[in-house]
């Protein structure tokens, strides 16, 4: 059985970024990389629509991250700061700049240059990578572990960074948080996070399809109100997107009845004004068909939608023929319009994965287990989710710069 000094399972962003900073505090150690795919880094090239997000200059705010874990978050960031995720970008050759939400890219716009940096590191350092190589098992012997993919492997310091069942057409499984789980870990339960959500009975949905509205989108658990989300709300076939149907996505699992109502209005959370823009078009477009009523205001087949759900029937009569009554539906529906949704269910279209291993049993200082010595934990593989915009790839770089810095 061949030895190596430090494994890691998985060659994700944590897992790359914790063999750099591993190989850099004992370079007289072997540390390997043993990862399932033909490559590593397969799924960070199709982060950020593949221009790679790297992190988010709020990153260090601990209301913008969700799990078990997140008690831990002050003690996480105070080991790798936001400071200290720059300068090793930097310091790798990377050069970044920050969008006006604070969304930090590669200057080239361009997620191969973010593995490239990493590769080459890795490459540089004498780093051993072991491609195509799944691994079956893992058992804590004595002075280490025994890991077996299709050969056996012993190691004294092992890191396990395999990610979750997000994302399986890019290769990802729950195989590593399974292995967690047989060592004894307590896995708080999976579910796919940050994805569309379905709608429910919403027969004009198809003609919404490809369709972006700015907007506000509420959360809510039948009656009560749970979260808000400010941004642009994209319309599928049979979803609502967009990255703050995304952030609520997260809460939606947790809850019964899941509604979202989404606001439209142009004038935000002002009704009045938005009413009395109404029934000035109602006045100055009366002999306009009702299908146009809302052209100029909405894309057409939105501005169509909207009234059906307002009750509108007949759309080729003129707009004269609206009532008041009918006016004021169209109000509310602009500005309230509701959806039942289902909870998430589908992984192929979730960025990340909710639950996974206890926050109580990981040592935010150095991501080692608190339950099993020499066994750190990092990336998908911990409770916590991050908001869209760059904090769920920033938690991965971070843990696993921890970890690399601590085996």
């Amino acid at each position: 059985m061949a030895h190596r000094d430090i494994i890691i399972i998985g060659g994700g962003a944590s897992g790359m970024m914790c063999a750099i900073k591993a190989k850099e505090k004992h370079p007289d150690k072997s540390v390997t990389i043993i990862e399932k795919q033909n490559r590593i880094g397969r799924k960070l090239l199709s982060t950020g629509n593949g221009r790679c997000n790297l992190y988010n200059t709020d990153c260090n705010n601990s209301e913008r991250y969700h799990g078990s874990f997140k008690d831990n978050l002050q003690t996480f960031f105070k080991a790798c700061s936001l400071e200290k995720i720059s300068a090793e970008f930097s310091k790798l050759g990377l050069s970044t700049e920050a969008d006006n939400e604070g969304r930090v890219y590669p200057f080239s716009n361009h997620a191969a240059s973010v593995l490239d940096v990493l590769r080459f590191k890795l490459d540089e350092l004498g780093v051993e990578i072991i491609c195509d190589s799944k691994v079956n098992s893992v058992i804590k012997t004595e002075n280490g572990f025994t890991v077996s993919c299709d050969k056996k492997y012993s190691c004294s310091k092992l890191v396990l960074s395999s990610g979750s069942p997000a994302s399986p057409k890019l290769g990802s499984d729950k195989s590593g948080i399974s292995l967690l789980e047989k060592l004894g870990h307590k896995i708080i339960s999976l579910s796919p996070a940050l994805c569309p959500l379905e709608v429910i009975d919403k027969g004009f949905m198809p003609s919404l399809k490809g369709i972006r509205q700015k907007g506000t989108a509420s959360l809510y658990d039948g009656d009560e109100f749970i979260k808000s989300e400010a941004g642009e709300v994209q319309f599928t076939d049979t979803s609502l997107s967009g990255i703050c149907l995304f952030n609520l996505s997260v809460y939606a699992n947790d809850i019964k009845t899941p509604i979202i109502y989404l606001n439209l209005n142009p004038f935000k959370e002002d009704y009045g004004q938005l009413l009395h823009m109404l029934k000035l078009r109602a006045d100055s477009f009366k002999n306009r068909d009702i299908s146009h009523f809302l052209d100029g205001l909405f894309v057409n087949k939105l501005g169509i939608a909207l009234m059906k759900s307002a009750g509108v029937k007949d759309f080729y009569k003129r707009v004269s023929s609206l009532d008041k009554n009918d006016i004021e539906n169209i109000c509310d529906t602009i500005y309230n319009w509701k959806f039942s949704v289902k909870k998430p269910n589908d992984y192929n279209k979730a960025q990340v994965c909710s639950g996974g291993v206890s926050g109580d049993e990981i040592n935010p200082k150095t991501m080692e287990s608190k339950l099993i010595k020499d066994l750190y934990i990092c990336g998908e593989a911990v409770d916590i989710i991050g908001d869209c915009g760059g904090f769920n790839l920033y938690f991965a770089f971070s843990c696993g710069m921890i970890a690399g810095e601590s085996v």
